[in-house]
């Protein structure tokens, strides 16, 4: 497979990484973390922002936050609204940030280490570094070479479905290959009486998903990372045919996106009223039944242009990353950052979220059947993205590019919409 290299970081080694990752077993059960909280002096306070704040994250918070407690720690925890600590992400960290924060691997780490607002954490990894692959070790660097982040997990986005929805409705997933075959299940399903496509984009970031995988199924991941980048305007036809492709979905997307979250959204397809959901992986997290989770599964965003195929695919790596602030708080804040890269972390989360993918490759192999799907759906692609909001300036991403699409779902046209982010992107500073 192919490797594509974007600031010095072979997006396909990411994901080759997170893949191995998945599948080295653990060597004497937990004693990388046991070993690591063993070395943190007792009672170490630290302060700790985080933006989980849906219940499902919020329950993994707690189980990792136990953990860290028993090891010796002491967190302050500042947990904010997801949607508002993404829109204020810049102010928070040229104000009072907490000690260590939870961000993105890719552009936006990178944006904020080379503005001086993160502390460098090279002897961390020191530490962290035999448990990660060469491909997570790149992906934490920034554009210095130095070390600002600590990889948790990762997960592909896809279209994810019910199988018993699918099969009382007569719809084949496997079969479901090319653009014609999406619009005809959606057809299908709005005749029994279903939403085909649940989406929810309050946030403003969840379409941005659906923007990238019908810009890379268009125009390909290459163009992706141009336009992201800014080396193509987007006045440019082919984010014209985007738009134009997106409106075909109109009929089958929910009525009132911008009035529900994502999570409301993928609530949706959990109680059988919408048939499908294009989302992130860890959307599974809303399925707390076994029983519903069993029934839980996903299949790549269908083909548009035959000289693309489905080659590509958004697949987020998440972490944390260390403030200016932790530079006074260095030794606990530090030892923070090694609990959060050992095995201890990950198993804690494990308990309560058994289909979350782990970067540390000391991790067990995943059994849970949704969580393989995620592993071969990365494995069956050449090219991985970042996300929109992840492989852009933040400064751009959001809120001018956010609005944007809540503009175009509302109806706005995309010609007028393709003008004022050219303008706008044209009217930011230096980045």
């Amino acid at each position: 497979m192919s490797e594509i290299f974007e600031d010095g970081i072979s997006r396909r080694s990411v994901i080759k990484g997170s893949v191995a990752g998945a599948g080295a077993l653990a060597v004497g059960g937990l004693v990388g973390g046991a070993t690591e909280a063993e070395a943190a002096p007792r009672s170490m306070t630290v302060s700790l922002g985080s933006n989980q704040s849906d219940p499902a994250a919020v329950k993994s918070d707690n189980a990792w936050l136990a953990a860290a407690k028993a090891a010796g720690f002491n967190i302050k925890l500042n947990r904010v609204d997801h949607n508002t600590f993404q829109n204020q992400i810049t102010q928070y960290l040229q104000g009072t940030p907490d000690n260590v924060f939870n961000w993105f691997a890719g552009y936006r780490m990178q944006f904020f280490a080379a503005k001086g607002l993160a502390t460098p954490i090279n002897d961390v990894w020191a530490k962290i570094g035999s448990q990660f692959t060469a491909g997570y070790k790149n992906a934490s660097k920034g554009l210095d070479g130095k070390y600002y982040f600590v990889p948790t997990g990762w997960y592909p986005w896809a279209v994810l479905y019910r199988k018993s929805v699918f099969a009382a409705a007569g719809v084949d997933a496997s079969k479901i290959i090319t653009w014609d075959d999406f619009l005809g299940a959606c057809k299908v399903f709005q005749a029994k009486g279903l939403t085909p496509i649940a989406l929810g984009d309050k946030g403003g970031w969840e379409a941005m998903g659906t923007f990238d995988i019908i810009n890379m199924r268009t125009n390909g991941y290459k163009f992706h990372t141009d336009l992201t980048g800014g080396r193509v305007q987007w006045t440019d036809p082919r984010v014209a045919k985007v738009f134009a492709n997106w409106k075909q979905l109109f009929p089958y997307q929910s009525k009132n996106p911008l009035d529900m979250n994502w999570d409301d959204a993928t609530k949706l397809l959990l109680n059988k009223t919408a048939a499908m959901q294009l989302m992130g992986a860890f959307a599974a997290s809303i399925f707390t039944d076994p029983k519903d989770l069993a029934d839980l599964a996903l299949f790549p965003f269908p083909q548009i242009d035959p000289a693309h195929g489905r080659d590509a695919v958004d697949a987020p790596i998440d972490g944390y990353m260390l403030s200016t602030s932790a530079a006074k708080n260095a030794s606990a804040s530090k030892a923070l950052a090694a609990f959060i890269g050992s095995t201890a972390y990950a198993t804690a989360i494990s308990a309560v979220n058994p289909t979350q993918l782990w970067a540390n490759s000391n991790m067990p192999k995943p059994t849970d059947p949704f969580a393989k799907s995620q592993v071969e759906l990365a494995q069956s692609v050449k090219y991985i993205a970042q996300f929109f909001d992840r492989d852009s300036r933040p400064d751009f991403a959001s809120p001018i590019f956010a609005n944007a699409l809540q503009s175009f779902l509302s109806g706005k046209d995309a010609a007028s919409i393709c003008k004022d982010l050219q303008n706008q992107w044209d009217a930011l500073p230096p980045a």
